[in-house]
Formats: C-alpha cells, sequence, structure tokens
C-alpha cells in the first residue's frame, strides 16, 4: 500500500484521539466549574455536551465544549475550532487518497450504458 495512505490513517487517529481528550478535558472543566459556582447555564451545557455525544458523535459535543471555552480559554477555543474543521477535511483527504490506491481505468458513463442496454 501507498506509504502516503498509512500516514493519512496516523493522522487522522491522532486528530480523533486529540478530539476524544479534548471533549473529556471540557466535561471534567465543566463539572468542576458548576461544583465550584452552581451555574445552570454551565450544567445545560454538561448535559447537552454528554447528550450530543451519543446521538450525534463528537460534532455536536465539540461545538458545545467550543462554547464553554469561548470566554474562558482562548487556547482551548482554538484548539476546539482546529479539531473540529480538521476530522472532516482528514476524512476527505482520505476518502480521495483512497481512490489513488486503485490503478485500474473506471468504468466512464458511455461504456455503462452500453452494457445497461445489452
Amino acid at each position: 500500500m501507498n506509504s502516503l495512505f498509512w500516514i493519512a490513517i496516523v493522522f487522522i487517529f491522532i486528530v480523533g484521539i486529540a478530539a476524544l481528550v479534548y471533549l473529556v478535558k471540557s466535561l471534567f472543566d465543566m463539572w468542576r466549574e458548576y461544583a465550584a459556582t452552581k451555574n445552570e447555564t454551565v450544567l445545560l451545557l454538561f448535559i447537552l455536551n454528554i447528550v450530543g455525544l451519543f446521538l450525534s458523535g463528537s460534532l455536536l459535543s465539540m461545538i458545545v465544549a467550543i462554547i464553554f471555552y469561548w470566554n474562558r480559554s482562548k487556547k482551548m477555543r482554538y484548539l476546539g475550532i482546529f479539531l473540529l474543521i480538521a476530522g472532516p477535511v482528514l476524512f476527505i483527504l482520505f476518502i480521495i487518497g483512497s481512490f489513488t490506491l486503485y490503478d485500474g481505468q473506471m468504468m466512464d458513463w458511455e461504456q455503462m450504458e452500453y452494457q445497461m442496454n445489452l
């Protein structure tokens, strides 16, 4: 297999693990802030983060975590935005790159129409 393909798999794995660590850290930070301040908005974000993790994977949870960190930590906000953008971009590049592994010629539409009419 192509070495570029394996490098893409490794980067996708690293971004996925980083996103999971980011989400777990955001859950801990939300719970600590709620325990200290009893702010109901933080509790709502905590519940939305957990529910979003189970309903939509990490997409909704990443957005909720970015909202939580928006005024609290500039570094965590930028890290969340980077992870939110990097995940889908790497996945799309992985899909496009996987097509290059096949050296065979793709069937064109005229050949496909000819075969369907037989």
